[in-house]
């Protein structure tokens, strides 16, 4: 059953032109529309709403001084600049940003490389001698398995 709560939905939701209502409720609302002198006052309002959001509003004539005046207020373009050439210098500065300290990094890397090549002599070595306690005291770094 159609009540003015709803037909007032319905018009505020489709307009007034009853082909754009909901077809299950279409009947309803135009039975009420018929039968209520509250519905035709509010189906006259929407109407008179719906004319009016059809009048087209007139459109404003171009000023070009309007047009010169947004246009001054634009920033100025962004020019491109060319890429700089190619510097292998630069290239080298990038990948190294810390010039200044390589003879520090050169000096840990060596110190580095010769305490690995010590280190895994030292193992072969150890393994060699078929000493268990040693390889496992390696593995596990134990002290317990060193003799006295």
């Amino acid at each position: 059953m159609m009540n003015l709560d709803r037909f007032a939905e319905l018009l505020a939701a489709y307009g007034t032109n009853p082909a754009q209502w909901p077809q299950e409720e279409r009947a309803a609302a135009e039975a009420l529309a018929l039968a209520s002198s509250t519905a035709r006052q509010l189906l006259q309002e929407a109407e008179a709403l719906d004319a009016l959001l059809m009048q087209r509003a007139p459109m404003p004539a171009f000023s070009p001084d309007l047009a010169a005046r947004i246009l001054a207020q634009l920033p100025p373009p962004v020019i491109a600049k060319a890429a700089p050439a190619f510097s292998w210098q630069d290239f080298i500065a990038a990948l190294f940003p810390f010039r200044a300290a390589w003879p520090q990094f050169a000096a840990m890397a060596l110190a580095l490389s010769i305490g690995i090549g010590l280190g895994l002599g030292n193992v072969e070595e150890i393994l060699a001698e078929d000493s268990t306690p040693y390889a496992v005291q390696l593995v596990i770094a134990d002290t317990s398995f060193i003799p006295e």
